[in-house]
């Protein structure tokens, strides 16, 4: 008989359901999983996942030159400590920004930030904020003397906490690209004076929660954040490259650009299941993979 749960244990979340559903292969876990993804009208990802992987299988990997492969993982093998640090205190934003910026002006209800969610310009440092409660989507504006908060999202059902942020480019303007999670995944532009940030319009409803967005080549790409579920990289007009099978049901954790053609992608299980990592590399030019592998980071 099943010991009953005193009320001040946490219930175990969907994912946790799932593992427990693949080690004893006992179906209770897996219609407990069910009908969580029911309640927190998670329906259409579920759908959605089963659609992607009936229909896009994991993509092949090109075989490429060792001369340009090896440069991108050596870079990588040295940066490690770069990837390792995905999510980052106020404290470690300090140590980093803190001589350029007023990272004391922070209050302290912001949970912290990815370090995929932030964006450095000449005057301001823009951070979004992820924290694993229900109030940990703030934006926050940090210039030279002061810190604005703008709670935009902490108003607005199933938005959880802020994936990921990135700057457009502009050469007028300093309009940025906000990705959100958890239950509404949308992707949203935003616009920044360096005196206040501005909520401007929605630009993708739904399947938009990506954790690492980055340009190359003029271009933007998406990472997607689907847990043991299949993942791609796509692109703003809607073009989606599944990841090779290594990587195929991992969130993406990282993006990085090389030599504005090639996209580094990171990307993780979540702890329940084991934690692995893999390392892609994407040619935009020729639109294909041309490596995948398990890696691992540094503790």
């Amino acid at each position: 008989m099943q010991e009953a749960v005193p009320e001040t244990t946490p219930m175990p979340s969907i994912t946790e359901n799932v593992v427990k559903f693949k080690q004893t292969k006992n179906p209770y876990y897996l219609a407990k999983a069910i009908f969580m993804v029911l309640k927190r009208g998670r329906t259409h990802e579920l759908l959605y996942g089963i659609y992607c992987k009936a229909v896009h299988p994991a993509s092949p990997v090109t075989p490429t030159s060792a001369d340009i492969i090896d440069p991108i993982l050596q870079d990588f093998e040295e940066n490690k400590y770069i990837y390792k640090r995905e999510f980052l205190s106020v404290p470690q934003l300090k140590e980093i920004y803190g001589d350029k910026f007023a990272i004391d002006k922070i209050p302290s209800i912001f949970a912290g930030t990815r370090s995929e969610s932030i964006i450095e310009t000449e005057d301001s440092l823009i951070l979004g904020e992820y924290g694993m409660d229900n109030n940990s989507a703030r934006i926050a504006l940090v210039t030279k003397d002061d810190c604005v908060i703008n709670d935009h999202y902490m108003h607005e059902s199933g938005i959880r906490h802020i994936h990921a942020l990135h700057s457009l480019g502009n050469t007028d303007n300093n309009d940025f690209l906000v990705a959100t999670g958890d239950r509404l995944k949308v992707l949203d532009e935003w616009s920044n004076d360096n005196t206040s940030i501005t909520y401007t319009k929605r630009l993708k409803r739904f399947l938009a929660g990506y954790t690492a967005m980055v340009r190359v080549n003029g271009e933007f790409y998406f990472g997607t954040d689907f847990t043991a579920r299949p993942n791609y990289i796509e692109m703003r007009d809607g073009t989606k490259f599944f990841f090779p099978e290594t990587a195929y049901t991992m969130f993406v954790m990282n993006f990085k650009a090389i030599d504005d053609r090639y996209l580094l992608a990171l990307s993780s299980s979540l702890d329940d299941f084991g934690s692995l990592k893999a390392l892609s590399i994407f040619d935009t030019v020729d639109q294909c993979f041309i490596y995948c592998e398990s890696v691992e980071l540094p503790d």
